[in-house]
């Protein structure tokens, strides 16, 4: 791997205001020689009320959330802010550079590292920086996602199940008030080196989303997203003259993990059946593989093996076996996630 990369910020988190900077990636290796990689990040502190961390970017090519985080960050100014707001709106700046999901500086998944550490590399570095700076400095949390060039979701905040019943109580409340027309829960905690089980691990309370995908920005998903941060900094208390918003309507559902997970079993051409929100039982259509290379060979058709609504679906068409061709969610009460 080389010589541990360096991270360094260029501005005063403490500092009352609106600071604008990066953090540096100080790194050394065949393309780039002791270059220093500009990941953006802004300061606003107008006040002694909890402090938030909001991101975007972790994965490069999910964009909905990087357009939101572009346009707070030049809106939002100290006056508007109660306490601290850390924005991070290209926060794997390398992946989104190069329209990837991972960095190309070392085929690191940003959200795989937390906490993160140095010697391992660019995308450790860039973890642990912000595990070490800005971590600390926070309360909430909100890692705004889409489905990327491989993926679309119906727009929902989501929450890895993690952490005791107030502290979940706490992500379920932030969730509601974001007010996105799903919330979609995965059962039991997040992978381990995720941003979410770090807050968890750290007691912060993290919202993350799910905003459509496919490589682009859907103008729909831009204003759930914009309305939704905005409504969640307010109930967290961080936006001045705004009070708690009341919760919209929305529909709280149970990820079905693998079994709701319809996958291809040949190498093909991909042609669904089902559309996001679609309502869906066990054994219904979810589409044909056709292998393309082999045109004697019948098609093979997919099937769903649960009951639940389609949350995500795969976009390009082209699949390998194995691709995750759709995501089924069912409905779920709150008192059967384990909450009074």
């Amino acid at each position: 791997m080389g010589a541990a990369t360096r991270s360094e910020i260029d501005i005063d988190l403490d500092l009352p205001g609106k600071r604008l900077g990066t953090i540096g990636l100080v790194h050394s290796d065949d393309r780039h020689a002791f270059s220093r990689i500009p990941v953006p990040i802004a300061a606003i502190i107008g006040g002694d009320g909890p402090g938030v961390m909001l991101s975007a970017g972790t994965h490069g090519d999910e964009y909905e959330g990087q357009a939101v985080m572009q346009a707070l960050l030049r809106e939002i100014e100290p006056a508007d802010v109660a306490g601290r707001l850390y924005i991070l709106p290209a926060l794997n700046y390398p992946a989104v550079l190069a329209e990837a999901r991972c960095s190309p500086l070392d085929g690191g998944n940003l959200n795989r590292v937390f906490p993160g550490e140095a010697r391992l590399g660019p995308t450790h570095a860039l973890a642990a920086i912000v595990a070490r700076e800005v971590m600390p400095r926070v309360r909430y949390a909100m890692d705004l996602h889409s489905g990327g060039r491989s993926s679309c979701y119906l727009p929902c905040t989501y929450l890895h199940w993690g952490g005791d019943a107030a502290h979940r109580r706490a992500k379920l409340d932030g969730a509601r008030a974001f007010g996105a027309p799903g919330i979609v829960v995965s059962a039991g905690t997040a992978n381990p080196g995720s941003m979410t089980a770090e807050c968890d691990r750290r007691g912060i309370v993290m919202v993350s989303t799910e905003l459509g995908g496919g490589g682009t920005i859907d103008r729909r998903m831009l204003a759930i997203g914009r309305e939704g941060v905005r409504r969640a900094l307010a109930h967290w208390g961080i936006l001045r003259g705004q009070a708690a918003p009341a919760p919209l309507p929305t529909r709280l559902l149970l990820l079905q993990g693998r079994e709701g997970s319809p996958m291809a079993e040949a190498d093909g051409i991909f042609e669904p059946s089902r559309d996001l929100g679609d309502e869906v039982s066990p054994g219904d259509d979810a589409g044909l593989v056709y292998p393309v290379g082999e045109i004697a060979r019948p098609a093979l058709r997919a099937r769903f093996a649960t009951r639940g609504v389609v949350v995500s679906r795969r976009v390009p068409a082209l699949v390998r076996r194995g691709d995750l061709l759709y995501n089924v969610a069912s409905p779920v009460t709150e008192a059967e996630l384990g909450l009074s």
